[in-house]
């Protein structure tokens, strides 16, 4: 069994046993194991109700209170994130003075029951031996909690993300604010509606390095790998409605296009520094 003594695996490194860890809830042993490398995913199926999912795709969708993804066809989102939110200077006074405002709104989605992201974000803290904490950037915390929906017909292409790779290549500068940089990141989903076709998380155990991970990539400006010269998935996991699914984010992902419907879910990042450093979470 796993301690916190044990080494973190690097965030691209190849998952020697990459397993489905199926569970109740989030607790501390799972947490190690899927980062150290022991897992590819934590899987709970019943971690929101059917009635308070169905409630806040009602909200999130119908209502429209999302907005168009910049650079993923067919996907929309509400809330913040630091790859669109980051790109500029004046975004990211935007981003930063809109952050807080926009947990607290999503939050109302739930009102006056618990938020699944909230109860998540209370479980991460319980269940790491450091702790967890939101993700601050030069004093700033980040949003936490994106809602996205994938339209009937679309996916995500096999991509990996990495804040650090963000960071690098959106402000061409490594971060100043002294906050050790990450060993790994996991990501988090909750699935409130689900594609009656489709909708699969491919999951692979390995990831690139950021220099072959752009020699890869379907073109130079695209987010994500082209698919014929990469490996197969090593997984495909078919989401349901309230299930939670922590997995790499750092390692190459992709969402198979939805069929039927369109698919729903809330998610957020989980950036690991050390089983002694609080976990942190952002959007």
């Amino acid at each position: 069994m796993l301690t916190a003594a044990d080494p973190v695996i690097s965030p691209f490194g190849e998952l020697a046993n990459p397993r489905v860890i199926e569970a109740d809830r989030i607790n501390r042993a799972d947490l190690l194991d899927l980062a150290h490398g022991e897992a590819i995913a934590i899987v709970v199926r019943d971690y929101c109700p059917q009635d308070l999912c169905e409630r806040a795709t009602e909200q999130l969708m119908h209502d429209r209170l999302y907005g168009e993804y910049a650079n993923v066809p067919g996907v929309h989102k509400w809330g913040l994130n630091t790859y669109e939110g980051l790109s500029s200077e004046e975004r990211e006074k935007r981003y930063f003075s809109e952050a807080v405002d926009a947990v607290q709104s999503l939050r109302s989605a739930w009102s006056p029951y618990l938020s699944p992201i909230d109860r998540l974000r209370l479980e991460l803290q319980e269940g790491w031996p450091g702790g967890a904490n939101m993700e601050h950037l030069d004093g700033n915390p980040l949003f936490v909690g994106q809602a996205r929906v994938f339209q009937e017909g679309n996916g995500a292409i096999p991509h990996q993300d990495f804040l650090s790779w963000e960071l690098e290549d959106l402000r061409r500068a490594a971060r100043v604010d002294g906050k050790p940089e990450l060993l790994t990141q996991m990501t988090a989903n909750l699935y409130l509606q689900t594609a009656e076709e489709g909708g699969e998380l491919e999951l692979w155990s390995r990831g690139y390095e950021h220099a072959e991970y752009d020699a890869l990539r379907i073109t130079a400006d695209s987010y994500g790998l082209n698919r014929e010269l990469i490996p197969e998935p090593t997984v495909a996991l078919k989401p349901s409605a309230g299930m939670l699914i922590l997995s790499h984010a750092s390692r190459i992902h992709a969402v198979r296009p939805s069929k039927g419907r369109d698919r729903a879910a809330v998610s957020f990042f989980i950036g690991v520094r050390g089983t002694e450093q609080p976990l942190t979470y952002w959007s």
